[in-house]
């Protein structure tokens, strides 16, 4: 009964402030849930109605909002406080209600506001009887909207464990008004809240980037270790493309942990890694971008080499050097002037959210290439059907000519083309759609790894033939080892023997210096007689030794 009351002679003098200020002025005005105000009073219910929408859950709330006054009202205090974020003093006030992380979030969310309106009084005003109308909603800006007609916009950072991937979704019905529920405007936050399905479709996708990477890295070096497999052209595409998908994958799974997971478990929002937007994030957005572009664009050039292949048999590309260069070179343009569009123009978290319309200058090259990729497969079939009619008796060669346009879809992208539409969210299947759409982004690598390396009968061929090389040296060894072994055994012995033999040297009963003949008159008759052209003692010891070596 007080509050009201309180709020009641607040409203009055208020109301009868603002009516003098609009008559006055011919200023446009801003639109929010609550109706039109001017940019000044709309600043201030948008941010006490951020208050209250950010923190409507939060326990033992300190602070309420009032749909008549642009004011944040303390029953404790018996305070209304009215939300200036440009004036410190307020902003203290109202911090001390909540903790860091929740005062940042809230000056976020007011200035979010503040820019909407801006935006709203920036814009001519349209048909307002053709359109739904642009307004806030009190997390997120809305622009015209034609009716019938579903709208979608990026989760805001300012609200717990969003991201920018996820989109909020607005309605307008057929009669040019925004969807009502409650008496009021009503917009679909959920997927920007659902937190746990957000976590399954992260792992997922990082289950499906290292599947691909552990196949990739061991594909990439056993191409490069075999000369025979090297210096084919085929190959060495193949080596680009995998590479190209093996870096592009590492972006994705860095992306993944290092951003999106942090995001959504770290409960200090304001200190997460896209709350940050430090250089070493768009670096990295930088680089998935990059790699993703440079995967379409070598899936392009092994369509391009084999169907040239396949058209003309004899007259192979003799130099993959415009391969090369067109293949690392044209993603890197496109990447690089939407990098520098985003610095200037939307240079806010971590380049995550889209972008709009300037979002096609790589998603337009990326089509092209999947388009003529599909005419490549269809025209490389057709081709092989061709060649099938010379021989209809033969019907391997269907299953051969069917087994091969299998092969290629992988290795042209063709899959790529059932994620081209992106099906919100919010649809029924939308997000069985967000995880087949991951799996089938994130294990291309894994199967043209597969396909053409591991299964590959040339490349198992080297593999054998390494394999029982391996075999055979390590028998080689082995019996190496064995042989000296007992070399080493026969050496101690005759040593033994020999130096018995010279110690013992009243065995010999003369030396005979006629051409370096020893004659000896042996007690024992398992030591050899020997010739010697150097009969001192010394050396007639080593060269019993040597002998027995020898033997």
């Amino acid at each position: 009964m007080i509050k009201n009351r309180i709020v009641n002679s607040f409203f009055l003098c208020w109301y009868f402030t603002q009516l003098t200020v609009v008559y006055s002025t011919l200023e446009r005005k801003c639109h929010s849930r609550l109706g039109f105000h001017n940019s000044h009073v709309f600043e201030l219910f948008s941010c006490a109605w951020c208050y209250e929408y950010l923190f409507t859950i939060k326990p033992q709330r300190q602070l309420f909002a009032s749909d008549r006054v642009p004011f944040l009202y303390n029953p404790s205090k018996k305070l209304l406080i009215s939300p200036d974020i440009n004036n410190q003093t307020i902003i203290n006030e109202v911090c001390s209600t909540v903790d860091n992380d929740e005062c940042h979030r809230w000056k976020s969310c007011c200035v979010a506001a503040n820019n909407c309106c801006k935006r709203q009084l920036s814009v001519p005003i349209g048909d307002v009887n053709e359109t739904c109308g642009r307004t806030w909603d009190g997390w997120g800006c809305w622009d015209d909207t034609e009716p019938d007609k579903r709208v979608y916009l990026s989760c805001p950072l300012y609200l717990q464990y969003s991201l920018p991937i996820r989109q909020a979704v607005k309605t307008c019905h057929h009669n040019a008004s925004w969807e009502i529920r409650d008496g009021r405007e009503w917009t679909n936050y959920q997927p920007c809240l659902t937190v746990d399905d957000l976590k399954t479709s992260i792992f997922v996708g990082l289950g499906c980037s290292i599947s691909s990477i552990l196949v990739l890295f061991p594909a990439i070096f056993i191409f490069i270790r075999y000369q025979g497999l090297r210096k084919q052209h085929r190959i060495r595409l193949h080596i680009n493309l995998f590479l190209s998908l093996l870096l592009k994958e590492i972006a994705v799974a860095c992306w993944d942990m290092l951003v999106t997971y942090e995001r959504i478990t770290n409960i200090d929002t304001s200190s997460t890694v896209l709350a940050g937007n430090g250089a070493g994030c768009k670096i990295l957005s930088f680089v998935k971008i990059y790699f993703k572009c440079a995967s379409f664009t070598w899936m392009f050039c092994e369509g391009l080499f084999l169907h040239r292949l396949m058209s003309d048999a004899f007259s192979p590309p003799r130099s993959l050097i415009p391969f090369y260069i067109a293949g690392w070179t044209v993603p890197f343009i496109t990447t690089l002037i939407y990098a520098i569009l985003r610095a200037v123009h939307a240079n806010e978290s971590c380049w995550s959210t889209s972008y709009g319309h300037f979002e096609w200058i790589f998603d337009v090259p990326n089509l092209i290439f999947l388009a003529v990729n599909l005419i490549f497969l269809c025209n490389i079939l057709r081709i092989l059907l061709t060649q099938m009619q010379s021989h209809p008796n033969e019907p391997s060669n269907f299953r051969k000519a069917l087994k091969a346009m299998f092969v290629l879809i992988p290795l042209f992208g063709i899959q790529l083309v059932v994620t081209i539409y992106r099906v919100p969210i919010t649809k029924a299947g939308g997000l069985q759609y967000e995880r087949f759409s991951i799996i089938i982004n994130n294990l291309q690598g894994f199967l043209v790894a597969l396909i053409f390396c591991f299964l590959n009968n040339e490349v198992f061929s080297y593999l054998r033939r390494t394999w029982r090389r391996r075999i055979r040296d390590r028998g080689i060894s082995y019996s190496r080892s064995k042989f000296n072994s007992t070399s080493v055994n026969m050496t101690l012995t005759s040593r033994a023997e020999g130096d018995f033999q010279c110690v013992h040297r009243s065995l010999f009963d003369k030396v005979e210096e006629n051409g370096g003949d020893c004659i000896s008159r042996e007690v024992n008759e398992h030591i050899p007689c020997v010739n010697f052209k150097d009969n001192s003692l010394d050396n007639l010891c080593n060269r019993v030794l040597l002998s027995n070596n020898d033997a």
